[in-house]
């Protein structure tokens, strides 16, 4: 288990939950990045997610010429994130639905009809993650009109026919991950405890379910970098070895916590470090700022939009609203931050901020929609 317990402040960015003496905090400055590279945006504009190409230089960012062909889709019910591919489940009429899969890196997708023979209108979605060819679904349907049930779907997504299974569940689903040939459930014991449960099935040993109690405040549950399974509470959170199940702890100490429960999509680094847009309480005007946390130091690094722009850049040239998406472009050092703007429903934009040796912005585009997620092509 572990523990820390020194708080440090510094000019454009709160950090806090160090693990080192204030003597060995130093800014890493690194050779100063190019800026060039292209990104794309899935926006949500008035109900409907497209996507964005951007292209960015060592002075700006601007739209790309270069169209993606994501094709424009309703809302998704579901969606979820690996590396550069989304899973979404919609439900394209009264009571059908579908699954479609994109992977940006090859942009090419995948679509499947789904629960044609239950009737979509009859169930409620509640998570799904893609693993392997297959895409996982957990559902929750009433049973003759009285009990509920859960199960989750196991849809084959390589196949010219869509083959499927349905897997029983003794607990609501939440939230789900797969990692190393398992799924991971965090599943809520409503009928007895009100206790959450870990649910995890392993499709290497017959699909054989084995629960772990989680106590009443799991909050969610995300797979890091290395594919191990971290369960999130307000006050700690605790790391399960994929392969083995053994568990380390590690405690927040009050006021102190990452606060990454209420982040939609988060990203990892190829270091581990986590960026997402953090529940910011009381560093920050903005609901959510953007965020970094560092599983192995415990340390949150916190990007309040106050500490390093301008009054007059934040309420009018860019009319910062609320964080909704924050991401890293590993090879630049740079943030990258979709914002909704304030007081209008369909415009966003996104913010690039050169990261070292303090936080300076490198570039700003106003889209047409909300940013939901960026990725670095």
């Amino acid at each position: 288990m572990k523990a820390y317990a020194l708080t440090c402040v510094l000019a454009a960015v709160v950090t806090f939950g160090c693990s080192k003496s204030e003597n060995d905090i130093k800014a890493d400055v690194e050779e100063q990045p190019k800026g060039d590279a292209d990104y794309t945006l899935l926006v949500n504009t008035n109900g409907k997610f497209k996507a964005t190409s951007v292209q960015g230089n060592s002075e700006k960012l601007s739209p790309n010429e270069k169209d993606s062909d994501f094709q424009e889709i309703a809302e998704p019910l579901l969606i979820s994130e690996e590396g550069k591919v989304v899973t979404m489940y919609l439900k394209d009429s009264a009571c059908s639905g579908e699954i479609i899969v994109h992977d940006f890196s090859q942009d090419t997708s995948t679509e499947k009809d789904v629960f044609t023979d239950l009737s979509a209108c009859n169930l409620i979605p509640k998570a799904i993650v893609k693993g392997g060819n297959k895409v996982y679904i957990a559902y929750e349907k009433e049973i003759n009109g009285q009990n509920k049930g859960f199960w989750v779907r196991a849809i084959e997504m390589s196949e010219t026919e869509t083959a499927s299974e349905d897997i029983a569940l003794t607990y609501r689903p939440e939230e789900m991950v797969f990692s190393n040939d398992k799924l991971f459930i965090l599943g809520m014991d409503e009928e007895i405890t009100d206790e959450h449960k870990l649910m995890v099935i392993d499709f290497a040993s017959d699909k054989a379910i084995t629960f772990k109690n989680l106590g009443y405040d799991a909050r969610t549950i995300l797979k890091n970098s290395q594919g191990n399974v971290v369960v999130g509470y307000d006050e700690m959170h605790v790391i399960y070895d994929s392969a083995t199940m053994v568990s380390e702890q590690t405690n927040y100490l009050e006021g102190k916590a990452p606060n990454f429960f209420n982040s939609r999509l988060k990203h990892f680094d190829s270091n581990g470090k986590m960026y997402y847009a953090m529940t910011a309480n009381a560093y920050s005007e903005y609901p959510k700022v953007p965020a970094i946390y560092d599983f192995d130091e415990n340390l949150v690094k916190l990007y309040a939009f106050e500490n390093f722009l301008t009054e007059a850049q934040r309420d009018h040239e860019f009319a910062i609203e609320n964080t909704t998406v924050v991401h890293y472009d590993e090879a630049n050092n740079m943030l990258l931050v979709g914002y909704k703007k304030s007081g209008e429903n369909n415009a966003g934009g996104m913010l690039r901020i050169q990261l070292e040796p303090n936080p300076k912005l490198a570039g700003y585009l106003d889209v047409m929609g909300v940013p939901v997620t960026i990725f670095v092509n």
